[in-house]
């Protein structure tokens, strides 16, 4: 088996968008390490972390963080060591919760191994 130590995937979402952080390859088998949201905005904000197969519906099982916020020009880092199969989609969501004053500007950064067959 070969490992590959790797930046998995680096994104600024748009507002209210979710968009893929990272998608393992077919043949696969994917570990991601960390993840790194960085808040680089006078304003909080709040992300959405999903992890869902290509050929799932996102559902409510899939989130890994919902509306989790991130304080004004702070980094949450994440270490979970999620474990993913072929064909699985890391995806976050960058949102702002009723009443506050704009949409902060996210930054994801996903870390880890990307194992193959050799």
């Amino acid at each position: 088996m070969a490992q590959t130590y790797k930046i998995l995937g680096q994104i600024y979402p748009g507002a209210n968008t979710l968009t893929n952080v990272y998608v393992s390859p077919a043949s696969t088998n994917t570990i991601v390490s960390s993840i790194y949201i960085c808040n680089q905005d006078s304003a909080n904000a709040n992300v959405d972390l999903i992890v869902r197969p290509v050929d799932s519906s996102l559902s409510n099982n899939h989130y890994i963080l919902k509306e989790q916020l991130v304080d004004q020009a702070d980094t949450l880092i994440l270490n979970l060591n999620v474990t993913m199969n072929a064909d699985v989609i890391l995806a976050c969501n960058n949102s702002h919760k009723t009443g506050e004053a704009k949409l902060a500007n996210l930054s994801i950064s996903a870390f880890g191994v990307e194992v193959t067959e050799d």
